[in-house]
């Protein structure tokens, strides 16, 4: 069931990231505006695409370990520090002012939730059981 819950929170972390990655190659102008960042240099756009292709590829690695969470690892280990450094981040830009809770708030939420919900799934090798032969009954 874990294992279950895991891969399905493997393959809604790559959609989600394969969206927002092409949104911000596609779309950097209207994702700004959603986002309400105003009057931001035009070479903005081009870092928010630059973050785009980072967010696709990212998409991508989490959809191939949701075939095989335990051969993959890594990209679950990828999830746990992606989230605990994007919910800092977001908790850092907050406590000083540069943001707002509009937005950024919903994102650095999500990222801490996601951080735990990884660490809660992780995935274990399973133990190795010496089996214990039968001892001669006892006359």
């Amino acid at each position: 069931m874990k294992l279950l819950l895991l891969r399905g929170l493997l393959v809604l972390d790559a959609a989600v990231l394969f969206l927002l990655g092409g949104l911000l190659i596609f779309v950097p102008a209207q994702v700004e505006r959603a986002f309400h960042f105003q009057d931001l240099p035009p070479a903005v756009a081009y870092l928010i695409g630059m973050w785009g292709c980072l967010m696709a590829t990212m998409g991508f690695g989490y959809l191939v370990a949701a075939t095989h969470p335990l051969r993959y690892r890594v990209w679950i280990n990828i999830g746990i520090i992606r989230g605990g450094l994007e919910f800092a981040l977001g908790i850092f830009y907050l406590a000083r002012g540069t943001i707002t809770f509009q937005q950024a708030g919903l994102g650095t939420l999500v990222a801490g939730l996601l951080a735990l919900a990884y660490l809660g799934l992780y995935p274990r090798q399973p133990r190795a059981v010496a089996a214990v032969p039968p001892s001669a009954p006892t006359p």
